[in-house]
């Protein structure tokens, strides 16, 4: 049986017609632990995304890198710029903490989901997604899990960048980026323009013919001043200006326009003391987000504002080489305003104003202590955390999170169990939309109970790797809207399911990857499926390399069929292909085909999806 074994690995290696030798694969996460950690020594699900994956795939908005993650499942109404959901493990979009560089990335003027529609992939240098409750270490958030982007830093060597692409929809889309850095500043900037006539978001199956255009502009800028190894100021700014056409209300075409303008920054300080044995960073962050739109159904327009600022301090003790303690602080305000006006509103006889407008604020105080240790091959991390809430009052969370590492059989056995919960947003507090009721004052947070078990097995010097993993959550007192009573509180849910995946990493010549992820969701007051979660989704991408100088990437995605309102929506199978030639060490061409076999599908009932699109594009570097 050992030699049948070794045999097969032998073929396997030697499968690619260029071999090279295989390491193992052990990225650095900051996110699970908020500690620079191996993922082999983190208990919790984590995927990392390099910005190498990304270029490969040549994927533009990060939306369509999240679609290939086990466990996660992304749904768009329409065209681009439309409403994104992402469903973590089956959770909400607003259980999921969307963090850029350390900053919230969401809209406190929302229902409390993240900002992801207009989310470009431009100056990303890693994606990190941990599955499972994370409120310990993020807060309120993060039931679901946390999506971490870190962006780009500045090179020692001044380089830059510039590219172009076009193609279907009369999409245009153009980048470009420089950084540069000496001993004690480093810095980088990037821009990005997108323009695009779009398709109907309203289905054209159901005779809706006029497009959605969509135009967005995104600016990312980081800055890094060292005046000594012991101490570090970094600043990071982002900034997102997006304008789209959408279809509501139906859908059925219409004259809709929304635009969007999201302002984000942070500037924290990090010293470094006693010989490294103590960390300490500082930081504060705001995000300001603004959405105005106008249209020709029953409101005329509206305006929401939010912003959110934050103030966090971060110690980190190292005890040793095998003991970790950290220990944060920090004090989050959150503020909305909004202004609506309404169109012809003769149908609602009850309705007596032409204009609402409404304000309103909350803050969150918090403490939070976490211990990470390890003892040969057990390692660790437990934690716990207390908020204050000035409507909810306080609440105490906790998690462990243990992983035990058979060497002798290169497998790993990890696992997380833990609760969290999640504060009413502003919006589901105070909303106006005459006449339907929104906002409940009386709204109770929702709290979840999380827990999951997972094995992860290598094989062939590491160049092949299973994993397995079972997660569950309960959400008690979730948020529900009624069209009657508003925002309410229902029973809760509870989602529980299996991701698997398998890497395989045999030569120079290429890899692959498959996943797979059953996901059962359901609604605990009456036993149905939550809408909009499949059953079933799954991913097989495959990557060549025929030489030094070009490069081919092959993803299929599988979506099952799910609920969504009256109906029940097919499955599909979308397989997407990209290739790029290096034509000289400073010159990349580029070729895309989204949607290969033109698949008809819907990911929300109605809306459309984009059709057989062809992209192509060149890159200069400098």
């Amino acid at each position: 049986m050992q030699k049948s074994f070794i045999v097969l690995c032998a073929l396997l290696f030697t499968a690619g017609t260029l071999q090279a030798e295989v390491v193992t694969l052990d990225p650095i996460v900051v996110t699970a632990t908020r500690v620079e950690t191996p993922l082999s020594q983190i208990a919790s699900s984590v995927t990392v995304i390099t910005a190498a994956e990304i270029e490969a795939k040549q994927q533009n908005q990060v939306i369509d890198v999240l679609r290939t993650v086990p466990g996660v499942n992304v749904v768009r109404t329409g065209s681009l710029g439309g409403q994104v959901s992402i469903y973590l493990r089956g959770t909400d979009t607003r259980h999921t903490l969307l963090l850029i560089d350390g900053i919230e990335y969401r809209d406190a003027s929302s229902i409390g989901g993240s900002s992801f529609e207009s989310l470009s992939t431009d100056n990303i240098a890693q994606i990190e997604i941990v599955r499972g409750a994370q409120s310990v270490l993020y807060g309120s958030d993060a039931i679901g899990g946390v999506i971490n982007i870190i962006t780009k830093k500045g090179s020692k060597q001044p380089e830059g960048y510039a590219s172009v692409e076009g193609g279907s929809y009369n999409t245009w889309i153009e980048k470009a980026g420089f950084s540069a850095g000496r001993k004690m500043v480093s810095s980088s900037f990037a821009i990005s323009r997108t323009d695009s006539d779009g398709f109907s978001s309203a289905n054209e199956n159901d005779g809706n013919t006029e497009n959605d255009g969509f135009k967005n502009t995104t600016i990312s800028f980081n800055l890094g001043v060292n005046p000594s190894e012991k101490f570090a100021i970094n600043l990071n700014v982002h900034s997102n200006d997006a304008e789209n056409e959408y279809d509501a209300y139906g859908p059925v075409d219409g004259n809709y326009v929304q635009d969007s303008e999201l302002l984000a920054g942070r500037i924290e300080g990090k010293a470094s003391l006693y010989n490294d044995l103590w960390e300490i960073a500082l930081g504060v962050a705001v995000t300001d987000k603004n959405r105005t739109a106008t249209g020709s159904n029953y409101y005329d327009g509206y305006e929401y504002n939010g912003r959110i600022t934050k103030l966090d301090l971060l110690n980190t003790i190292h005890l040793g080489q095998y003991q970790t303690i950290v220990l944060g602080a920090e004090t989050e305000e959150e503020e909305m305003d909004s202004f609506s006006y309404l169109g012809d509103y003769s149908a609602y006889p009850d309705v007596t104003y032409a204009a609402f407008s409404y304000k309103e604020d909350s803050r969150n105080n918090a403490l939070f202590l976490q211990d990470q240790f390890s003892l040969k091959d057990f390692s660790a991390a437990i934690g716990v955390r207390y908020d204050d809430h000035n409507q909810f009052g306080d609440k105490t969370t906790w998690r462990f999170a243990p992983t035990y590492n058979i060497k002798h059989a290169a497998t790993r056995i990890k696992g997380s169990i833990g609760t969290g919960f999640k504060a009413p947003s502003l919006y589901q507090l105070y909303g106006q939309l005459p006449p339907y009721n929104v906002g409940n004052e009386n709204l109770k947070p929702e709290e979840s109970f999380s827990w999951d078990l997972g094995i992860e097995q290598t094989f062939c010097n590491s160049s092949l790797i299973a994993t397995l993993t079972y997660f569950h959550n309960d959400i008690d007192d979730y948020i529900s809207y009624d069209f009657t009573d508003g925002y309410i509180n229902i029973d809760g849910l509870t989602t529980q399911g299996i991701e698997s995946s398998i890497e395989w990493y045999p030569s120079d010549f290429f890899d692959a990857q498959i996943t797979y992820t059953y996901t059962d969701s359901k609604d605990k007051t009456n036993g149905s499926r939550l809408l909009r979660r499949p059953l079933h989704t799954g991913n097989f991408s495959l990557n060549l390399y025929p030489d030094d100088k070009k490069q081919i990437s092959l993803n299929l995605l599988y979506v099952g069929e799910r609920d969504d309102r009256s109906e029940t929506l097919d499955g599909y199978i979308l397989v997407n292909l990209a290739a790029s030639h290096q034509i000289t060490p400073n010159v990349k061409g580029f070729v895309r085909i989204d949607n290969l076999f033109d698949e008809d599908y819907e990911e929300v009932s109605g809306y459309g999806t984009a059709g057989l699109s062809g992209y192509a594009g060149i890159k200069l570097t400098f």
